[in-house]
């Protein structure tokens, strides 16, 4: 999953549009925001396999500190306290620990078999969509179309260009992932991972109040 990630942070709104857009997509991304980071520590590691699945190259061979489902419940409870503790909103952040959990879930559903259940297990799950591409792209296409209406019905955000152009390069990275060659290296796919930041000034652009 990319784009379904954050279709889940569009529709969050829906239910509590007090945590930012900026927030929710750190939260819907927080574990593959932390990846690349264990990655380039080398607590972490992958493989660029042409052929793994049929919509992406990439092998993940232990991940356990960010991907497995025990870690992802620690970061999400880890998440959604701090931002308790900050602003009291008591709904945001349960909303943002679901959001957190959400992660797990989705990569679950497009996975091969290699998230772990805990740093602890050797058994690994994933139903692997990523193995049925039409089926994949009209679920996670739609899932994301269902979470940008869903924003854009609920908070109407005022940059509208900011907002549509951030819809279209999602759609665009998404079918390029796809379709596009693969990627160099690890190190490309681990330091590219990072730019994932962008989009989170990119939400908060587009909320930030204007003057």
């Amino acid at each position: 999953m990319f784009i379904g990630h954050y279709a889940l942070a569009f529709a969050g709104k829906k239910f509590d549009r007090l945590p930012s857009l900026a927030i929710m997509f750190i939260a819907v991304q927080l574990l593959d925001l932390l990846w690349p980071i264990f990655v380039l520590l080398g607590i972490e590691t992958f493989e660029v396999e042409v052929g793994n699945t049929a919509m992406t190259p990439l092998n993940f061979i232990s991940y356990p500190y960010s991907h497995s489902l025990f870690a992802a419940i620690i970061w999400a409870v880890l998440f959604s306290t701090v931002y308790f503790l900050f602003t009291k909103n008591k709904k945001g952040s349960v909303l943002l620990g679901l959001l957190v959990c959400s992660h797990w879930v989705l990569d679950f559903l497009t996975h091969a078999p290699d998230l772990q259940l805990s740093p602890f297990s050797s058994t690994r799950v994933g139903l692997g969509l990523w193995n049925f591409p039409v089926v994949e792209i009209i679920v996670e296409v739609g899932l994301f179309v269902t979470g940008v209406y869903l924003y854009f019905k609920t908070v109407s955000p005022k940059r509208k260009i900011a907002f549509w152009t951030l819809i279209i390069f999602f759609l665009g990275m998404y079918f390029m992932n796809i379709y596009g060659p693969p990627p160099p290296s690890m190190n490309a796919v681990a330091w590219s991972a990072n730019a994932m930041w962008l989009f989170v000034l990119w939400a908060w652009w587009i909320e930030k109040k204007q003057t």
